[in-house]
Order: C-alpha cells, then sequence, then structure tokens
C-alpha cells in the first residue's frame, strides 16, 4: 500500500472540498432538469415541446443558443451548469432542429414524426447527462474511498485473520531467515586475501602486451580523473542538482516523506541554491567527512518475487551526494572499460577461416566486402554486446542517470516518448530471445548448443570491502578516493523493525542497496570476470545483466568459460547461487542419432554445473528446446496475488494491486513475446494468463470485470456497468484496469512463420544466392579466359562452410528471429471515428500526452485502439459517448497522484 501520511491527508481535504461544490453543482444541475422535464411535459404541442427540451439540453450543455427566430438575443456563454465547450457534432444537429423547428411553422412538410424524433433524441440526452453527473458523484465516492484506505491502517475481518495466518507466519518467518542470512554476511568481515586479489588481477591484465597497454590506458584515465575530480574542483551547481535529484527520485531509496521534500527543493529556486551551497561545503571537506553521530537506520521491504531487500534511509543531503558521486565515477568507469573494450586486449567472436579459403573466395565472388562479411551474424553479435550488454548498467552520462536492474519496465501501453535505448526489463527479455535465437542456430550449424546460466548468491550484501577497494587500487583510483569509499562502506546501521532499542553495529561487508556508488563498484569488480571469460574463450561473449551471468556456446567453449568464473568467484570470495545455476544441452536433429550412440560410452564427471536454467516463470526445457511456463511456481503466485488483493480495502487500490501483478507482474515474467518464440509462447501465456484469473475468481465462477461489478454493487448500489467503464482510461471516467491479453493478441498476428521456418528459408536463399554467384564468375571466367577455362571455382559445401561470416540471409533471418513483433491494430470503424470526434474537449486537453483513447486515431497506442474498439459500444449505449463523465466532474488530479505512489506489498 501506499504510505499513510501528510498527502493522503492533504490530497482528502482538496478532494473533499471538490466533492462539496460538485455536489452543489448536480442539486442545480437536478433542479434544472427537473424544471425541464415538467415544462417539456405540460407543453401545448410536439413542436413546443421540443422547443423546451432543445432550450435546456442547450443551455445544460453550456452551448450558445443560436437562435434564429429571435434577434437582437446575447448568447449565453456563461453555463454555471455545465463548462462550455465546442462539441462540433452535437451542436450541429442541435442547430439544425432549431432550423427544422422554426420550418415546422410554416411548412406542413415537417412531420409529426420528425418531431417525435427529435424529442426522443433530446430526452436521451438528457438521460445521459443525468446518468454522467451521477457517474461523477459515484466517481469521486470511489476516490474518498481510496483516500480512506491509504489514512487508516487496514483492517482485517476474522475470516480474513484466519486464512491469512498461515501466510503472516510464513512471511515473517521468510523475512527473518533472509534477515538472519543478511546480517550473517554484512556483519562479518569477508575472508579475502587482499594480496591474492591482486595477484590474479596482475595475471589476467598484464598477461600479454595488448592488455598491458590497455591496462596502463585505463589507470591513467581513472588516475587523472581521480585528482581532477577531488575535493578542490568538486562543485554543483543549480542544474546538477536537477539531474542528481531527478536520477535519485528514480531510485526508489527515499522515503515518501523525504521523495516530498526533494521535490518542494527542485520546485524552489531560492531553496535550491541553498542546498547546492551546503553540498558544496560539504564536498569540499570531503576528506573529513563521516557518518553522522549514532546510526543510520534501516528496513526490509517485501519485492514482489518475494524477497525481501534492506534499504538505508540516510539524510537527504547525504543521499543527494552520493547520488552526485556515485553517478560521476559510474560515468567515468564506463568510460573508460568501452575504451579498454576497443583496443585490441579485448577479443571478439569470429571464425577461424585459411588464408587461402579468404583469396579463393574473393576470387569467386569478386566483391572486396565479402572477403570477411562486413555485415554478418558475427559482426551483429560483436554490435548487439557493445551497445545492449556490456557494462549497461552503468550510465553513459550523468543526465541518464543510474539504471535500475530490477525495474518491471512499468506500463508502456500509453507511453508516447520513442526510448532509443531498452529499459532493464526489456534487456532481460532481449537476451532470452537472443538465447533462443542463438540455439537455433547453433544447433542448425554446429549440431549442438550449450548454455549456461548462473548468479552470485548474496552478491550485494557479500561482495567483500577488501576485494572493492583492491580493485579499484588497481585500476588507479587514488588514496583520497579510496579512504572516502572505505568510509561510505563502513556504515552504521540499525533496523528500524526493532524499535529505539535496536542494536547498533558496523557493517564489514557489502554494499547498500539502490546506491550509484554500490553499482559502480560491483560493476568495476565484475567487469575482471567479463574480461577473464573473454580471454579463456578466445572472445566468446558472456552476457551479463549485473551478477547474472548466462554464457553459451559449443560445449568445450562453455567448459573454459565456467571454470573461468569459478576461479573468479573463488579468489574475489563470492559464491554462485546454485538455485539460480544451471546448463542446458541442445542437439540438432542430425546429432541426435551421435548422441545416443555416446551415451554408452563412460561418461566422465560433467564439468558444468548442473541445474535447470529458468528466468522468471520460464524454464528452458532441454527436449522442446524452447521455453515453458512453469505452472507449479505460477499456483504459488496465485495464492500470494489472492492474499494481496484480500488486503486491499478500496476499489482503486485493488485495481492497482491487480494492474502491477496480473497485468505487469505475470505478463512480464512470461517473457515478452519474439519471433524466435513462435505463436506457440503466446498461447502458452495467454492460456495461463485466463486458468490464473479463472482460479482466483472460482467461487463466483466468474472474471475480474465481474467481480468488481458485484463489489461496486455491493459498497455504492452502482449496477449494470459497462466493460468499457473497468478498461477505460480514468480520464475518461473509468478505472483503467488492465488488459494483458489484448497486447499478446495484438502481437502473435503479426508472427506469420515458425522459427525453424525462417531459418531454413535463409539457408535456401544462401543457396540461391550460391547459384547467382557461380553463374556470374562462370561467365565472367568464360569472358576473360576462354570457354575452356579452368578457373578455380567454389563449390556449394565451399560456399556456405562459414555462413556466421559470409551468409546476409543468415543475418537478415538472425535479426528476424530476435525481433519482437510490432502490435497489429486493429480496423478503425466509422462508429469509433464518429464517438472520437463527439469527444469532450476537456477531455482531449488532458489525454494529448498519453497514448490512450483520444479524437486522433494515429496518436492512440495499439492496446487503447484495440479497447476502444472492443469497449465502445456499450460505453456510448450507457452514458451517450466514449467518457462516462466530464473531467471538470471528477478529482483527476487527485487520482493521478495517488497512482504516481509507489505500491507497497504486504509483508
Amino acid at each position: 500500500m501506499l504510505s499513510s501520511g501528510a498527502l493522503p491527508q492533504t490530497l482528502g481535504s482538496i478532494t473533499t472540498t471538490k466533492i462539496n461544490e460538485l455536489s452543489k453543482q448536480r442539486a442545480l444541475f437536478e433542479k434544472r432538469r427537473a424544471e425541464i422535464v415538467e415544462a417539456a411535459e405540460n407543453a401545448s404541442s410536439l413542436r413546443s415541446k421540443a422547443q423546451i427540451l432543445l432550450e435546456g439540453v442547450t443551455k445544460l450543455k453550456g452551448f450558445p443558443n443560436d437562435a434564429l427566430d429571435q434577434e437582437d438575443l446575447d448568447e449565453d456563454k456563461n453555463s454555471d451548469i455545465e463548462s462550455a465547450v465546442e462539441d462540433r457534432t452535437e451542436r450541429a444537429l442541435h442547430v439544425n432542429i432549431r432550423r427544422f423547428l422554426l420550418q415546422s411553422q410554416y411548412d406542413p412538410s415537417v412531420s409529426d414524426r420528425s418531431l417525435k424524433s427529435w424529442i426522443s433524441h433530446l430526452e436521451e440526452e438528457l438521460q445521459y447527462l443525468q446518468l454522467r453527473h451521477k457517474h461523477a458523484k459515484f466517481y469521486s465516492s470511489l476516490v474518498t474511498e481510496w483516500l480512506g484506505d491509504l489514512e487508516t491502517p487496514s483492517a482485517t475481518t476474522d475470516d480474513e485473520e484466519q486464512q491469512g495466518a498461515g501466510f503472516e507466519n510464513v512471511r515473517r518467518t521468510e523475512m527473518q531467515q533472509q534477515r538472519e542470512t543478511w546480517e550473517s554476511l554484512v556483519f562479518t568481515e569477508a575472508d579475502v586475501d587482499a594480496s591474492a586479489v591482486r595477484a590474479y588481477l596482475e595475471g589476467l591484465f598484464e598477461a600479454t602486451t595488448p592488455s598491458k597497454q590497455a591496462l596502463t590506458e585505463l589507470r591513467d584515465t581513472i588516475r587523472s580523473i581521480g585528482i581532477d575530480f577531488t575535493s578542490k574542483s568538486i562543485s554543483l551547481d543549480v542544474d546538477d542538482l536537477k539531474w542528481v535529484s531527478e536520477s535519485l527520485l528514480r531510485s526508489d531509496l527515499l522515503t515518501k516523506e523525504k521523495t516530498a521534500i526533494l521535490k518542494e527543493f527542485m520546485r524552489n529556486p531560492a531553496v535550491s541554491q541553498e542546498v547546492v551551497d551546503v553540498l558544496n561545503m560539504r564536498l569540499a571537506s570531503l576528506d573529513n567527512w563521516g557518518w553522522p553521530a549514532g546510526c543510520i537506520p534501516v528496513e526490509m521491504r517485501r519485492q514482489l518475487n518475494g524477497k525481501y531487500r534492506v534499504f538505508m534511509d540516510e539524510d537527504l543531503l547525504d543521499g543527494l551526494m552520493f547520488q552526485y558521486l556515485g553517478t560521476k565515477w559510474s560515468v567515468t568507469f564506463r568510460s573508460a572499460f568501452n575504451a579498454f573494450l576497443d583496443t585490441p586486449a579485448w577479443k571478439f567472436l569470429r571464425e577461424h577461416i585459411p588464408r587461402p579459403e579468404i583469396s579463393r573466395r574473393s576470387n569467386f565472388t569478386a566483391s572486396e566486402a565479402s572477403q570477411r562479411g562486413t555485415s554478418c551474424v558475427n559482426n551483429a553479435r560483436k554490435k548487439m554486446y557493445k551497445d545492449d550488454y556490456f557494462m549497461t548498467l552503468l550510465p553513459s552520462s550523468v543526465e541518464q542517470g543510474n539504471v535500475a536492474y530490477d525495474g518491471d519496465g512499468g506500463d508502456a501501453r500509453d507511453s508516447s516518448l520513442k526510448k532509443d535505448k531498452k529499459n532493464a526489463l526489456e534487456t532481460k527479455h532481449s537476451l532470452l530471445h537472443l538465447l533462443i535465437t542463438e540455439s537455433l542456430v547453433y544447433t542448425s550449424l554446429h549440431g549442438e548448443f550449450t548454455a549456461i546460466r548462473s548468479d552470485v548468491k548474496w552478491f550485494g550484501p557479500s561482495l567483500a570491502h577488501s576485494t572493492i577497494l583492491t580493485v579499484l587500487e588497481y585500476f588507479g583510483v587514488p588514496q583520497y578516493w579510496l579512504n572516502f569509499f572505505r568510509t561510505f562502506l563502513e556504515t552504521p546501521i540499525k533496523f528500524v523493525q526493532d524499535g529505539p532499542d535496536g542494536s547498533r553495529q558496523i557493517r564489514k561487508r557489502g554494499v547498500p542497496m539502490s546506491h550509484a556508488l554500490s553499482d559502480c563498484f560491483g560493476e568495476t569488480v565484475l567487469f575482471c570476470m567479463d574480461f577473464a571469460v573473454n580471454q579463456s574463450t578466445d572472445g566468446a561473449y558472456l552476457y551479463r545483466l549485473h551478477d547474472d551471468f548466462w554464457f553459451w556456446g559449443e560445449e568445450e567453449t562453455c567448459v573454459k568459460a565456467w571454470a573461468t568464473m569459478t576461479e573468479f568467484t573463488k579468489v574475489m570470495g563470492l559464491a554462485f547461487n546454485e538455485e539460480k545455476t544451471g546448463t542446458v544441452r541442445l542437439v540438432g536433429k542430425d546429432a541426435k542419432d551421435r548422441q545416443s550412440q555416446q551415451s554408452t560410452d563412460t561418461v566422465s564427471p560433467d564439468p558444468l554445473p548442473k541445474g535447470e536454467i529458468r528466468w522468471g516463470f520460464l524454464r528452458l526445457d532441454p527436449l522442446e528446446g524452447h521455453f515453458v511456463i512453469d505452472q507449479e511456481q505460477v499456483d504459488n503466485h496465485i495464492s500470494e496475488l489472492k492474499r494481496q488483493l484480500s488486503s486491499c480495502k478500496s476499489v482503486f487500490s485493488w485495481v492497482q494491486a491487480w494492474n502491477s501483478y496480473f497485468g505487469r507482474f505475470f505478463a512480464n515474467n512470461f517473457a515478452k513475446p519474439a519471433m524466435c518464440f513462435g505463436r506457440s509462447h503466446i498461447d502458452m501465456a495467454i492460456s495461463t494468463l485466463s486458468r490464473i484469473e479463472r482460479t482466483l475468481f472460482a467461487d463466483s465462477n466468474s472474471g475480474v470485470t465481474d467481480h468488481l461489478r458485484q463489489v461496486l454493487a455491493d459498497r455504492f448500489g452502482v449496477e449494470d456497468l459497462p466493460e468499457g467503464f473497468f478498461y477505460f482510461p480514468v480520464e475518461f471516467g473509468g478505472l483503467e484496469l488492465l488488459n494483458p491479453y489484448i497486447s499478446f493478441l495484438a502481437m502473435r498476428e503479426g508472427i506469420k512463420m515458425t522459427p525453424h521456418g525462417r531459418l531454413q528459408k535463409a539457408f535456401l536463399q544462401y543457396e540461391v544466392e550460391y547459384h547467382t554467384v557461380k553463374e556470374r564468375f562462370e561467365k565472367e571466367a568464360t569472358a576473360s579466359f576462354g570457354p575452356h577455362s579452368d578457373m578455380d571455382g567454389l563449390s556449394l559445401e565451399e560456399y556456405t562452410r562459414y555462413p556466421e561470416t559470409y551468409s546476409r540471409p543468415l543475418l537478415n533471418a538472425y535479426n528476424d528471429l530476435i525481433r519482437v513483433p510490432e502490435e497489429v491494430s486493429v480496423n478503425q470503424t466509422p462508429a469509433l471515428h464518429r464517438n472520437q470526434m463527439a469527444l469532450d474537449r476537456t477531455v482531449i486537453t488532458h489525454t494529448k500526452n498519453r497514448n490512450i483513447i483520444s479524437n486522433q486515431w494515429f496518436r492512440m497506442s495499439p492496446y487503447w485502439q484495440w479497447t476502444a474498439e472492443l469497449y465502445q459500444d456499450e460505453m456510448v449505449k450507457t452514458y451517450g459517448c466514449l467518457a462516462a463523465v466530464n473531467r471538470e466532474f471528477m478529482p483527476l488530479g487527485v487520482i493521478k497522484t495517488l497512482k504516481e505512489g509507489k505500491f507497497r506489498w504486504q509483508s
């Protein structure tokens, strides 16, 4: 839940005031509406009745009179019932009716049937207006309930206590066990030999002339920047404070109160300058900086995956200083490591082609560009590794700020920004796509494919301070900074959960959670492993997302990589997490027979780690050759989701929990679809989502909207709500429930070929290319040397021998297989187009910065196009248009503020 405090109280006050004002307006509306209805019922003729209704509706809607049958009539531009809007569609209809009514005074061809039709339409408009005002009242009640949920501690019913008692005991046990493990690491000095660490680094970086030279350049860079970046030259200004603050706010490190304070700093230029002055004074005496007297409070927070993490709550100004220094050093190290990557010391994966074969191929193709393949799979691998995976946790600029490794990606359904870089979740998904694509390529070309996955056990809490400082010193960080870093790491802390009498202890190992300096230290240490694996495998890629390692290729290469990683962790005082460590071997069709024959031979001990390869809810099935969803793990989270939903005391908080868990967490952990996964992956994901929803609401044999519909009927007496109310945006008076089925189905339509079929198409295209090249070669040879030329050409087997270096069709297939299919847009119907054109201008104004439902089809994301088309009919039949209520009749600003808050899961 969002934490209680001053913010909900302030919002509650604002909301109460606005709701009271809206209540007065609704009362006035009802009075005017009743007067119009009574006058219409007492009208002396059909024409008079139509005239009365027309005048009443146009005034209630705030439209000008446009009177055609009176002179010198001032337009009523200041309706106190409904804000003046320029709804061209309805206004045009009203103006026409007014014209026709004037005509009917003289022209008998204007029949009673026409008059009755206009009366019926105007009465329907009046009913829609009444319903929209009722909906505004209902919506305000939903917001009031939400605020009340935030302001008061959640009460638990007896039934919920009985059902949740077991859960609570389990949660407390899990939390206590994880805390005990964390404390056993953090408060115990690691058994790491600093001299052994240095000897390891010397053996790694000083083994060859190119690596020695690259190391010298790296050290010079780090040392130079470290000397320049001292207390005498460090200073920041108000512009610096802006990016530092924005970066810190993204870190999820600050409490709600400190977040509000920092945002206030940013809004007030005078206060910002004061903060800058204080920070500069602290930086000027950084060599004497120390933690304040007493200790720094820490708290355990439960994550959605069930793990608990320990967050520090240091002084806000110290937090800003750490963020500034951490970001600066992170950018420095990333730049230096990227420069190292571009030196001859770093090897890159390539096929070893004998020089005579290169020469023969050049003669055969008569193309210099084809000698080593300017565009080929190996070059694509190199570029992808550098752009997407190498040191990507560190920012490339101070404006970019620290990258959240554990972010869930948020909700991109209404994003209007075109991003140049993937976020953390997209990078993880891309790695899964890359793994499956590589398995298809390897098993087709080499007959077998081996993959290893692992991560470091308790990496953040277990990282030895001596390891960090030895590595930093080896890379040239000056002693001035080493002293500060040591002080930063040795934090005096105390758990908030222990109360005022909790014990104070000094951190002796590990790095603080979600700090830019921590990311910098961790990445700097793990860079050494990146280079070690690169050297031992002759350029193969260790794909690393922080301390999450993925390596694949031929088995022999994997054995070398695993031995290197094992040696590294041993020297650095780290250990692999056995629960997340595993190996999978896949074989192509031609290799299966050979494998079955070899299985009868004596098997030596397996040098690779045992265990399965898993990510999220996915397990890599070695028999199927692709990821499958672990349904048992899903079942565990169904129970947890049910518990979290039961703890929500308001409809809006329930929707927030549902969107985070069902709409994003489940869908994200099934991984984003890709061409290499095929349609079967999407079918598996949406079938599982359907099973989750059916299981959650098995008692009522309904889905989420039926469940919420019953809740709303019980609590607020509101019934017969259309489906669109649940899924439409809050700007339209909806709950904005997320529907993950839509995005999966929209991408499914874009997959036209199976992964194996796409790869086979590339091989056939490569053969066709060979025959084209051969035909050209023979013609040129004949033209140059006569019909009996004995110029040596290439056979098909020779031409296709090194496809990862030469085959452009294979490269096209490779790029296609790792691609995420675009969401296919539904077709816009004339009915939706009319309804979009009839949208209130206030709705249009407040949706222009989001790609949600709007009056412009091309600005809507595929998700919202689908949603609008699917649910529009019921919304229009119920409310007369797409929006259930006008924006000014609901506390939209309060809703958006509450939606921005970080949802805190029940522990």
